[in-house]
């Protein structure tokens, strides 16, 4: 087992949800607090920005980074920072 395979599993998760979404052009996604469960993404091509509440700066992430974020954190992924936001729940069909 990897080494992040080995620590999730000392978090013994009960639930899991995979899902993932392409986007293009100018975008930008705001995510609220995610029925406060942590989130594990991957970049898997292109870049995109991260911007966490309550962290002051934006993370400028390009193909192959991963990135872990703890539970009731909202964040936005966006291709540029000044791009306005749309809220994930009105993209994202609720399941």
């Amino acid at each position: 087992m990897d080494p992040l395979s080995e620590l999730l599993s000392l978090l013994k998760p009960r639930s899991t949800i995979s899902s993932g979404f392409e986007a293009g052009g100018d975008w930008s996604i705001q995510f609220g607090d995610q029925h406060k469960q942590i989130k594990c993404y991957v970049i898997l091509s292109g870049n995109c920005w991260l911007a966490v509440e309550g962290i002051a700066e934006a993370v400028l992430l390009d193909e192959g980074d991963c990135f872990v974020l703890p539970s009731g954190r909202p964040f936005r992924l966006a291709s540029g920072l000044s791009v306005p936001s749309l809220d994930a729940s009105a993209i994202f069909p609720a399941g």
